[in-house]
C-alpha cells in the first residue's frame, strides 16, 4: 500500500498529491504558494563540519520549499560555515535558484533566504 503525499491549494482548499504544478480545480501554481512563513534553523552550532552544515542546509532548503513557508532563516554563524553559505547563496541567486538572501541586521550570524515570490 503505498501513501502517497498530498498537499493543499491555499487558493481553494483542495487536497492534491505532491507533486502536481497547477492545481486540477482553480489553477493556481502549488509550488509558489506560500503562507508568509519563515522557518528557522541552525546549521552551524551542533559541532558540524563546513561539509555538514551545508548538507543541512541543502535538505531544508529542499523541504522549505515543499512547504507553506516562503522563506528560510538559517543560523550560520560567525566563521568558516558562513563563508560558505553566503558564497553558496550568491552563486544560487545568481542563478535564479533562490530569490533572494539577506543577512540579519541584528545577527550577522544569521541568514534569511527567500525561497518563493
Amino acid at each position: 500500500m503505498s501513501q502517497d503525499r498530498t498537499i493543499d491549494c491555499l487558493e481553494c482548499g483542495m487536497t492534491v498529491t505532491f507533486g502536481i504544478v497547477h492545481c486540477p480545480k482553480c489553477d493556481n501554481r502549488l509550488d509558489l504558494q506560500h503562507d508568509g512563513s519563515t522557518v528557522t534553523v541552525d546549521i552551524a552550532h551542533n559541532h558540524e563540519t563546513v561539509r555538514e552544515a551545508m548538507q543541512k542546509l541543502q535538505r531544508n532548503m529542499k523541504e522549505t520549499r515543499e512547504s507553506n513557508a516562503q522563506n528560510l532563516r538559517i543560523v550560520v554563524g560567525s566563521g568558516r560555515i558562513r563563508d560558505e553559505v553566503l558564497g553558496l547563496l550568491y552563486d544560487l541567486r545568481s542563478r535564479e535558484t533562490i530569490i533572494d538572501f539577506s543577512q540579519d541586521d541584528k545577527n550577522p550570524g544569521a541568514v534569511t533566504i527567500k525561497l518563493k515570490p
